[in-house]
């Protein structure tokens, strides 16, 4: 499968935000996750990085 962790990065730890991530989409200043089953979440974050060889997602809160 393809499907990729999201992670939020704060005070220098990651915590995990959603599971099986498979759209990220950023609009109007906020990221935007939806994962396999539909399950969405939007953060007021931006992306920091994004490593499909791992399957990870990382953000940071503006």
């Amino acid at each position: 499968m393809c499907e990729s962790h999201a992670f939020l990065l704060e005070d220098g730890k990651e915590s995990l935000i959603l599971e099986d991530v498979v759209n990220i989409k950023e609009e109007g200043g906020s990221v935007q996750l939806t994962n396999i089953i539909g399950e969405e979440k939007t953060l007021d974050a931006e992306i920091s990085v994004i490593d499909l060889l791992n399957h990870r997602i990382v953000l940071v809160p503006k």
